[in-house]
């Protein structure tokens, strides 16, 4: 793929939706190594996953027994093992006994993602993933064949009624592209913020709109009737108003825009990079989500909430001399999400370093600051009507 001179230059979804996959491999920078803030979100939000299952998912199978099940957008690491076997056993435990049935989990994201790494990890079929990297990571059991689909979310992925339960974890908030109304202006901002018009707002809530919907009808028809799907996104608190209040991304976004800031006032990049760099995503609430899945009408909506309070940085007090570990480390998490996009925009490796070296030196002299921010995010349980 062509490396883009900006992303406001780049008017293919096709093109764009590439650059946001997570760091793979598992060195410091990596998704792998930077997504415990994630893992504790998961754990938070399993009662809700496997109530859901217990309650509402009817198998209703077309010619055969198998249990198919898809996580979109599954990016790579320990985490996404972890909600493949909790989904299946949630599954196993509603199967009336002396049917036996088999299960396949497809493994979802974009072409870009690392799926080699998550493969490697991957336990043999009828095994689990034993003293996981010394005991730090998570075990995963595996009683499931696994294959990996690279494609959009936004598009049909899987055959026609094929699909019985599908998830989607810190992914759906992406946008297929950056609003073109919004492309087409040039401000000093990573993404909406207090100062900026409503119109910034409306079409950003638009094309998630647009987006979600399209996700909705892919998945309505690989889905059988009775199947379910769960989403976990991050989001903002309901009735907060969609132009000041971004909720987690409104703090990653100030934080980005510092460093593009830094980079100008010391002359290492002129203002127009800073200008042309606009996020594609979107932080909803639970009311914009509820009245998108009830226009598209091809699910019954069994619960969308609001899950908060959860801390933003995976290291959440900074004792005496351990301000700079706190700044690597705010670094490698900012670096596992955003290399990529920040990499492609920039144009070159050395800008990139700069850049993230200026989210370190800052998150290492305000770290109380840094340790104040939060992730929001909003949770949804649906059934294929």
């Amino acid at each position: 793929m062509e490396m883009m001179n900006s992303l406001s230059q780049n008017k293919s979804t096709g093109v764009l939706e590439n650059l946001f996959g997570m760091k793979g491999g598992h060195e410091d920078s990596s998704y792998a190594k930077n997504s415990s803030v994630q893992l504790m979100i998961v754990e938070a939000a399993k009662p809700i996953l496997e109530r859901g299952i217990y309650e509402n998912l009817k198998l209703n199978f077309n010619g055969g027994a198998i249990v198919r099940i898809a996580d979109l957008g599954c990016g790579t690491g320990w985490n996404t093992l972890v909600v493949a076997d909790r989904i299946v056993k949630a599954v196993q435990s509603i199967v009336e006994e002396g049917n036996k049935r088999e299960f396949e989990v497809y493994f979802n994201d974009l072409a870009s993602n690392d799926f080699n790494s998550l493969l490697r990890i991957l336990p043999p079929l009828g095994h689990d993933s034993g003293d996981a990297d010394g005991g730090r990571k998570p075990v995963a059991t595996r009683s499931y064949y696994a294959a990996a689909v690279s494609g959009s979310y936004f598009k049909r992925l899987f055959p026609r009624k094929s699909l019985n339960f599908c998830h989607s974890s810190f992914s759906l908030h992406y946008l297929s592209r950056v609003p073109e109304s919004v492309e087409q202006k040039s401000s000093p901002r990573v993404y909406i913020s207090s100062d900026c018009d409503e119109a910034v707002g409306a079409a950003y809530l638009h094309q998630f709109e647009k987006d979600i919907t399209a996700f909705l009808s892919a998945r309505a028809e690989e889905m059988v009737g009775g199947g379910c799907m769960f989403t976990l996104q991050c989001g903002r608190k309901s009735g907060s108003n969609i132009m000041k209040e971004q909720g987690t991304f409104g703090d990653i976004s100030r934080h980005l825009e510092y460093a593009f800031e830094d980079l100008v006032i010391e002359g290492i990049i002129k203002k127009e990079k800073w200008e042309t760099f606009n996020m594609p995503w979107f932080a909803t609430n639970s009311e914009e989500m509820e009245s998108i899945v009830k226009k598209e009408d091809s699910f019954s909506v069994i619960t969308v909430r609001v899950l908060e309070g959860f801390p933003l940085h995976s290291i959440t007090q900074v004792k005496e001399g351990e301000e700079e570990m706190f700044g690597r480390s705010v670094e490698n998490q900012y670096r596992a999400m955003f290399e990529k996009v920040v990499g492609t925009h920039l144009g070159c490796e050395h800008l990139t370093n700069e850049f993230f070296s200026r989210i370190a030196k800052r998150a290492t002299a305000k770290f109380k600051e840094y340790l104040e921010d939060k992730v929001e995010l909003v949770v949804s349980f649906l059934v294929r009507k």
